[in-house]
Formats: C-alpha cells, structure tokens, sequence
C-alpha cells in the first residue's frame, strides 16, 4: 500500500478546508515569487522585513496567536492560526509504539505552517527540510506505526521517508528542529500524535472535490 504524501496533502487539503486558504497564490510584488524561489539570499533580503506566510499566501503575515495548543512554541509570532492548528491535529490518527523522542519529533514537523521564518524555505509550494532533522527523525520512529504499518517497513531511511511525505530533504536554507525551543514547550507534547493513513487521505481529497463542484 503506498502511503506517499500523508503528512504534507493532510495539512494542505485540511487548512484548505477549514479556511478557505488559497495555497496557490504568489506574490504580487513587483518582481514575482518565481524570480526569488531559486536565490535564498534574494529572499532574504527582499522579505526579511515582511515575512510573508508562504504556505498560505503573500496576505499573511506572522503575529500573535494564543492558544495553539501542540503547537504553542510560535504563539508569539505565527503564521497559522489556532483553528488551523485545532483542524490538522484532530484529523489525525494515533501513532503507536513511538518513544516520546519520536512524538515530539513527529509533532514539531506537523506543525511547520505556524512558522514565522517558512518564507525562507518553503519554496514551489514544498517545504525544504533540512537532511539532519529527516534522518533524526527516521532514527527515532522507524519502529512506530500507523494504521497497522511500521514506519521502518514502510520506509528505508530519512531520505525516503521525508520526499514520500513531499518534502524535500536538503541540507541547508531549511526548516530544521530547533531542540531548544522543543525543551521549552515539551509540556504541551503529551497530546496524541498521529498520523494519516491513504485511505483518509482519499476520503479527503474526494470531499474536497465535492466541495469544489458545489460552490
């Protein structure tokens, strides 16, 4: 069974749902998203001050946001909001026999549309994670599974386990696990981290579709 696209579509097509979100819009700038996409330092120096929320659209801009519960480490400046955070988490399935390493783990990465700095590396609408925290990842849950599946049967290393979820694994310029400001909100780790399966995927997207033909 492949279970390809089950962390990125799920936050994708859940936001889209709940909210609305255009996830294909692009800058309206004088100069257009495609000019910047391939040049870190191009962005960095046209958005430093702007940080626009690029997973949603160029409207958005990071702020505070309380109550994000799983995700409350980017309460004070966001780019998700708690409804969103509320929706992706409570769509999703339980993950069993993980260390509590690999649920915090596997938590900090579901919550990557909340944060402030995604302009910099989320780029033709695919998150550029960073090699260290995909192979730290694959290490600390190959023997957890989801849905009747383990992980590590699933997926043979970091590498392939990230670009089969539509990330892309590089090594720099990317979103990365940050462990200090996880120690710091590791209490609010305890909730049920989960995971979703193709066949709910599908039910997704089919309903998505539906929604789409009605309006």
């Amino acid at each position: 069974m492949n279970f390809r696209l089950i962390l990125f579509y799920l936050i994708s097509f859940t936001l889209h749902c709940t909210n609305s979100v255009n996830l294909n819009t692009g800058f309206t700038d004088a100069l257009t998203l495609e000019e910047y996409e391939d040049d870190v330092e191009l962005i960095k120096i046209r958005f430093d001050t702007t940080r626009p929320c690029r997973f949603f659209s160029d409207e958005r801009y990071p702020k505070v946001e309380k109550g994000l519960a799983n995700c409350s480490w980017y309460e004070d400046d966001a780019c998700c909001k708690r409804t969103e955070v509320a929706s992706v988490f409570e769509s999703m399935f339980t993950l069993h026999q993980a260390s509590a390493q690999c649920r915090n783990m596997m938590n900090y990465l579901m919550c990557f549309f909340c944060a402030p700095d995604q302009y910099l590396w989320y780029i033709k609408k695919r998150v550029k994670i960073c090699q260290t925290f995909c192979d730290e990842l694959y290490k600390n849950c190959k023997t957890a599974e989801f849905s009747g599946n383990v992980i590590g049967t699933l997926y043979k290393s970091g590498l392939q386990f990230c670009e089969a979820n539509n990330f892309n694994m590089v090594t720099s310029d990317c979103f990365k696990f940050d462990e200090n400001v996880f120690s710091s909100a590791s209490k609010l780790f305890q909730s049920t981290i989960s995971i979703f399966s193709l066949f709910h995927l599908c039910l997704v997207i089919a309903f998505v579709v539906i929604v789409i033909n009605l309006f």
